[in-house]
């Protein structure tokens, strides 16, 4: 840094060249301009850039979850919910020689305290529909149950019309070129108020394929809900022998069950 008083030229303020005048404790001063790097575009930052961009683009492939289910939520966080979708399933994202892996079976694509249901099994037939079963779990009977299906292959996506969390079961039939193709395939419930349980990933399937889910467990699952049903089936009689002006199609447990989806 040079100091420089008045002299032929006098003192200057800003950059002149490699140099920037400025006044310091009423003396001109000369220092050399060092440029401010905002951009170094080291080989990490590109990497960091690149695998960024690649989420970013993965969440649009799935735009049709992510923009139905995050679009509050982000715009209360002040993001997009493409941004709120990179941020929430950061676990789930990895990279491999620089292109994106994504482990589908821990993907979330809905966020949220609504009860999810509980898979029993998903089953696609040879004439290409998925057929999933679940036991409604703690919601509300009317909470709308979504299937959401995704081929990795073509990078289509598929969003099912809505069952109700009662109906207990839900069937898609799936496009034609979707034949032949894995998909990956979720349940997404929303309340009647607008708010979302976290997404259920339900597995990966091909045609003609049934998985049920994780064996014990779905045992336990189906054990369980015939176990209820007997229950309730075993309460509805005693109630209408007890009470033989009770009109059971007017019971509220036994309007659920006797829904006609549900046969």
């Amino acid at each position: 840094m040079a100091k420089q008083s008045a002299g032929y030229l006098g003192g200057f303020s800003g950059r002149l060249g490699p140099a920037i005048g400025y006044m310091w404790n009423g003396k001109w001063c000369v220092r050399s301009h060092q440029p401010m790097v905002r951009n170094p575009r080291t080989e990490a930052q590109v990497a960091h850039r690149e695998m960024f961009k690649q989420e970013v683009q993965q969440a649009a492939k799935m735009r049709w979850a992510v923009t139905k289910t995050m679009t509050a939520l982000a715009r209360e966080a002040g993001m997009t919910s493409y941004n709120l979708f990179v941020k929430v399933n950061q676990h789930a994202f990895s990279a491999v020689d620089g292109q994106l892996q994504v482990d589908y079976s821990t993907l979330q694509l809905s966020i949220g305290d609504v009860a999810p249901v509980e898979l029993t099994e998903l089953q696609r037939t040879e004439d290409n529909v998925l057929k999933v079963k679940f036991r409604r779990g703690q919601g509300d009977y009317f909470d709308h149950v979504y299937m959401y299906v995704y081929v990795p292959d073509l990078g289509l996506e598929y969003l099912s019309a809505p069952a109700y969390r009662m109906d207990r079961r839900i069937a898609l039939m799936l496009p034609d070129n979707y034949a032949g193709h894995e998909v990956q395939v979720y349940l997404m419930v929303a309340s009647q108020d607008g708010r979302w349980s976290d997404s259920l990933y339900a597995g990966a399937i091909t045609e003609g394929g049934v998985v049920e889910e994780y064996g014990r467990d779905a045992r336990e699952i189906r054990e369980r809900y015939e176990r209820d049903t007997r229950e309730i089936r075993e309460r509805k009689e005693r109630e209408t022998s007890d009470n033989p002006n009770i009109r059971t199609s007017e019971h509220p447990i036994i309007r659920t069950s006797e829904h006609p989806k549900i046969k």
